[in-house]
Order: C-alpha cells, then structure tokens, then sequence
C-alpha cells in the first residue's frame, strides 16, 4: 500500500510539472501579427482582383500571399489607371492590359515576364529591366520618349509603333531571326542602333518608316 501511494504522488507531480511546461509555453509565445498585404491604389485594379477571386474586398489592399501566386493577368480595358503593386506579383508571366490609361509602369520586379502587352495606354514610362526571358512586348499607342531592352535579348516579338521615341537599341538582340516581329513606325527617330548580325540580314516583315535606317552607330 504504501508503494502505491508513492507511485500515485509520483504520477501527480509529472503531471502538475507537464501542465505548468505547457503554460509556461503559451505564455512565452510571441503573438502572431497580421498577414502582409500588398498596396493596390487602383480600385478598377483592385475590383479586376476580386472578380478573379484573388481579392475578397475592395479596401486598397490585397493579401500578399494571393500576389504571389498570381501567373497570369488580363485586363485588357478595364479602366485601369495605375499597376501599382504589380511588384509583389511575383510569378507573373502574362500581362496584358491593352486600353486602359497607365502612364508609368516598374516591371523589374517581375523578372517571370514572357509576355507583356500595354497598347493605347498613357505609357511616358516602362521599365522592363532584369527580364531577361522577356519573349514579346506590345507597347504601341502610348507616350513612350524611351525605351531601354538591354536586359531582354530574348525578345521575339518587339512593338513600339506610335509612340514619341527619339532612339531605339536593338543591339542586345542576338539576330533578326529571332526577332519576328518589330514595328517602328510612326516615332521621330531616324535610326534604329543593331548589331552586324542583324545589319546583315534585316527582315522584310519588319516595319519603319521610309526615312529610318538600320545602323550599328547613331548619333
């Protein structure tokens, strides 16, 4: 009997000592604070989001956990003013957004981008640096005064007709074969910069204007 009664005190200062562990744990856990959001300033923008169910609410803001699993996005006339927090989508790699009124566009962060068509938008400024595996841009009918493509040498498909740009670089581009697609026309520039691979071997199916020409020096 009094082995028993040993065996019982035993079991009980275990058990007093494992309650007094747990709570000692809940007390010293540090509260979880909220979940990061992303800043969505355009509430066209914002209400696109939440009919694709990546939003629930149009409060300027949208989990950034959703952001980031975001691969495709099409808004192509939707009333759209502004991308900002485009940034934080992460895995981007389809953007379109064709007749809306964006003026400026930061797409370095987006460094997933394949395709990224912006047509008759306001466009005075995109940058599309770091996406080196950038295969089509389509900015036609915008405001664009320069454009710079050092980084994406893998472009097969290059649109900047109607804008306002007084230079174009198409020197990164390894050769015309794999640029398809390029429309010049319609910009106040005189010369578009390539490299020799390309001066010798310019395709019919490109576009510019009669004045233009192709060199591997512009002033």
């Amino acid at each position: 009997m009094k082995e028993f009664k040993l065996i019982f005190l035993a079991l009980v200062t275990v058990l007093i000592s494992c309650s007094n562990d747990g709570e000692n744990s809940d007390t010293n856990q540090e509260p979880m604070g909220p979940a990061p959001r992303t800043a969505i300033a355009d509430a066209a923008f914002e209400q696109f989001l939440v009919d694709q169910g990546v939003d629930d609410v149009i409060d300027g803001s949208v989990l950034t956990s959703e952001a980031e699993k975001v691969t495709s996005l099409v808004m192509n006339d939707e009333g759209i003013n502004s991308l900002q927090g485009i940034a934080d989508f992460v895995l981007l790699e389809n953007l379109w957004v064709n007749d809306n009124q964006i003026s400026t566009l930061n797409l370095s962060s987006n460094t997933l981008l394949k395709f990224v068509y912006v047509q008759n938008n306001a466009l005075t400024s995109i940058n599309v640096s770091n996406l080196d595996i950038l295969e089509k841009l389509s900015v036609p009918g915008n405001n664009l005064t320069q454009l710079d493509i050092s980084d994406s040498s893998t472009l097969q498909l290059l649109e900047i007709n109607d804008n306002t740009l007084g230079a174009i670089d198409l020197s990164a581009i390894p050769n015309s074969l794999q640029l398809n697609t390029f429309a010049v026309e319609n910009n106040p520039l005189t010369c578009i910069k390539v490299n020799e691979e390309i001066l010798n071997d310019i395709p019919a199916q490109w576009t510019k204007d009669m004045d233009d020409s192709y060199s591997l020096t512009c002033n």
